[in-house]
């Protein structure tokens, strides 16, 4: 076991491992990063880390200032993680859906949290996080313009942000080599599909990319029925459309993520959240139609302790 001067050593550099019941009777493989092992307990920890020390170098970020973020969990977490050790003040514009568990996790790395509420239809079960998030983005855009000394960190737009899930498409590369016939990703803000992407097309030009987003979300991958607010919406999901890296969309409903999440855990011993359950069901499909011998990539964003009172497929 390695020593370590300090927990942000620990970030990346995770696993990857075959599914084993899940996978039984498959003629093919797939494949899992553990991204819930991730310090915070999810991959954003990743574009935490690469945002916050790529805006240090820049200068823009200097040791007085506030950073600010909209986030409906993970991001915020992993912004509150990686800002405790570094010492920032930090203020987390939150939607009223999450649950209260992820609420109270953030509050507890010390971060302050403006509840922010969202429409109506953003409290059905299966909701985009790009979605949920905008009236908070419009908020920080307009403390960001009347504040001194305040960093948003745009993780929606931030190009640190697809470059630290570049460094995620390298290791599945130095894990798996060039045996991969299918990566499948959920969407988000779109910094892990193309930052992985961008990798893998590289070295694999015949690799099918999938994404996976809620069924009854608006396709954000083409950003069809979604209105772009310059400095607020667009950013990582427009550059993904116009690069055409993404194959195929599969929309997934709420209820088969939440099930296959359960299986994970029962039947694997993995304690992910609903993210990973929507991942895994997609890849095993996705394997099922390639057949004999295929090799299909996933990861599990995130652990299960942040869905206890309220599982949905919140990308």
């Amino acid at each position: 076991m390695k020593k370590v001067n300090s927990m942000l050593e620990l970030i990346g550099n995770t696993p990857i491992k075959k599914l084993d019941a899940i996978g039984r009777g498959l003629e093919s493989g797939i494949w899992v990063k553990l991204e819930h092992l991730n310090p915070s307990g999810s991959i954003k920890d990743r574009i935490a880390l690469e945002m916050i020390e790529d805006a240090e170098k820049s200068g823009k970020l200097k040791k007085d200032f506030t950073i600010i973020e909209s986030s409906s969990g993970n991001t915020a977490m992993a912004l509150s993680f990686v800002c405790a050790i570094k010492g920032y003040r930090r203020i987390i514009f939150m939607a009223d859906v999450m649950a209260k568990e992820k609420v109270e996790m953030i509050k507890r790395y010390g971060s302050e949290i403006r509840i922010v509420k969202v429409g109506e239809d953003a409290k059905d079960a299966s909701v985009h996080g790009a979605y949920v998030e905008v009236p908070g983005r419009v908020m920080c855009k307009e403390m960001e313009e009347k504040t001194p000394k305040v960093w948003w960190s745009r993780q929606f737009s931030n190009p640190a942000n697809y470059r630290a899930h570049m460094k995620l498409g390298r290791e599945i590369l130095e894990q798996m080599g060039n045996n991969i016939d299918a990566f499948v990703s959920s969407v988000g803000t779109g910094g892990t599909i193309f930052g992985v992407s961008k990798v893998l097309k590289e070295k694999i030009p015949g690799i099918r990319i999938v994404a996976v987003e809620p069924e009854g979300s608006f396709d954000h991958m083409s950003l069809s029925n979604f209105k772009i607010i310059p400095g607020v919406t667009g950013g990582i999901l427009k550059e993904i459309s116009d690069s055409k890296l993404v194959d195929e969309i599969r929309k997934v409903k709420d209820q088969d993520a939440v099930d296959m999440t359960h299986r994970l855990m029962k039947e694997e011993g993995l304690f992910v959240g609903v993210s990973a359950g929507a991942n895994v069901l997609t890849a095993v499909n996705v394997a099922r139609e390639l057949g004999k011998g295929s090799t299909v990539v996933t990861y599990l964003p995130d652990r299960g302790d942040r869905y206890i009172t309220s599982e949905h497929f919140i990308t």
